[in-house]
């Protein structure tokens, strides 16, 4: 009977409510999803094959799109952080570029005098060596030459002639050695 289905509809709002408040804004409730007896929704022909909307569902959707403002909010919230995070971000590597191309800049310098001193050490390394070498066949040489002296004033004592003899030519031992 058409006064029973009228006094259904007052307790539970028609598919066109439904429609008509999932299209509201999310935030806004729309006051005919409430029922009020005093108006009377009027009977619609395709009341009998839409199916019966609960209330619960429709309050549970209206909770979700609530939810999901918030969460958008929170993500604009949230971008709006990083974008302020991002700027800060380049203001400091604007600031610090020309400091780290300095920097940069200094340490290329100071490599190319660390390989110079490098190479004056390896060059006074071996120069080192040349003359510590030098030095040695020198002593040898040292050594040698006084062999050689020793042997010959063993020698000029042995076959000396008289000291009379050495006196009348006025030389000296060690010219002599040198003449023999």
């Amino acid at each position: 009977m058409p006064s029973d289905q009228n006094s259904n509809d007052d307790e539970k709002p028609t598919p066109q409510d439904l429609q008509r408040q999932l299209k509201n804004e999310p935030g806004e409730v729309d006051s005919s999803c409430k029922s009020d007896p005093q108006k009377p929704t009027p009977p619609s022909a395709t009341d009998s094959t839409d199916t019966i909307v609960d209330p619960k569902r429709v309050k549970r959707i209206l909770a979700n799109r609530q939810s999901a403002q918030r969460s958008r909010v929170r993500k604009l919230q949230y971008i709006s952080e990083l974008e302020r995070s991002v700027t800060t971000l380049q203001t400091e590597v604007s600031a610090l570029s020309p400091r780290v191309a300095f920097l940069d800049h200094q340490r290329l310098i100071l490599n190319v005098d660390n390989s110079a001193i490098k190479q004056r050490i390896a060059a006074l390394a071996q120069d080192k060596i040349f003359k510590d070498a030098h030095q040695e066949a020198l002593k040898k040489e040292i050594e040698r030459l006084r062999q050689v002296y020793h042997q010959q004033s063993l020698t000029a004592a042995t076959t000396a002639p008289a000291p009379s003899t050495s006196a009348n030519t006025g030389c000296t031992d060690k010219e002599q050695l040198l003449i023999n």
